[in-house]
């Protein structure tokens, strides 16, 4: 009697703990992460890895196994190695071996050299300064040693939303198309009146014609020109029309024009849609917003 209760509890047992056992196998195998700001998940270890080779995940991407686990970055997590190859890596690597080599050929003074190997570039200087304290460091750390300044951290949404509004883009096109019609229009019958007074009827109007081609053939020089000064600032249709309402007094306007926006930790302006800051080096994430006010 006593032997089969000791068989049954042990078999109870048995069952309650592997129950339990395979539960918390099946929470530690989900995983969390953060794409611009949002948490997606669950997903398992091996799937972190396929995302992590598709480039949907870098190293600096923060991830957290189950439901109760704390935020790290991607990087620290062991047995998470799906990273593509970095070529900087394998030219800094490269480097490293000729470096190498080298050394061991002044060891040997009788070895002869060895040619270096083709289609490997030496990596650039890999150094910035922090734009806290700026001490130079290394693009690939995460913090600057001298102020403790964080340089890789999660995306950031940056908004946006043109150079104006809609209705003022609205406005100024409708001005802009009025001043390209009634403008010639007023050149032409202010030149034909000045020079009627010394120059006979045909003459003058001939005058007039010439005048006022050339009054839209500087119009519309002056504005492709304000417009290809802004661009480089985002700031090409601010451009365009400076160049078109004020002449060469408008190009000069138009240097004075900067519309890119600036970086949230560091303030820099930022070039087109970049990924990443060139200064701070922090994950940027656009979001293009139409605005109307």
């Amino acid at each position: 009697m006593g032997s089969c209760c000791w068989r049954w509890l042990a078999l109870g047992a048995r069952r309650l703990f592997g129950r339990y056992g395979r539960n918390w196998e099946a929470e530690m195998d989900q995983w969390y992460y953060q794409v611009a700001g949002q948490v997606r998940g669950p997903v398992s270890l091996d799937e972190l890895n396929r995302k992590a080779a598709s480039g949907e995940i870098d190293r600096e991407s923060l991830v957290r196994q189950g439901d109760e686990g704390r935020w790290q970055q991607a990087a620290d997590v062991p047995g998470l190695s799906g990273w593509p190859i970095d070529a900087s890596e394998v030219a800094e690597a490269a480097g490293g071996l000729e470096a190498v080599a080298a050394v061991a050929m002044e060891s040997e003074p009788g070895r002869p050299p060895e040619e270096p190997q083709r289609g490997i570039r030496r990596s650039p200087l890999a150094l910035h300064p922090c734009p806290d304290c700026g001490h130079m460091v290394s693009h690939r750390a995460k913090a600057c040693p001298q102020c403790g300044r964080l340089f890789h951290e999660s995306s950031m949404v940056i908004r946006y939303r043109g150079e104006h509004p809609v209705p003022v883009l609205a406005f100024f096109g409708i001005l802009a198309a009025v001043f390209l019609v009634l403008s010639p229009v007023g050149v032409y019958v202010i030149t034909n009146r000045l020079v009627s007074q010394w120059a006979p009827g045909g003459q003058a109007a001939t005058i007039a014609v010439l005048a006022t081609m050339a009054y839209l053939i500087s119009m519309i020089v002056c504005s492709v020109l304000g417009g290809a000064v802004g661009r480089p600032r985002m700031a090409y249709i601010t451009g365009l029309l400076l160049g078109l309402f004020f002449g060469p007094v408008g190009l000069f306007a138009a240097f004075a024009i900067d519309k890119r926006p600036q970086c949230c930790h560091c303030a820099s302006r930022l070039d087109g849609f970049a990924r990443e800051c060139p200064f701070c080096h922090a994950r940027l994430t656009w979001r293009v917003e139409t605005s109307w006010y």
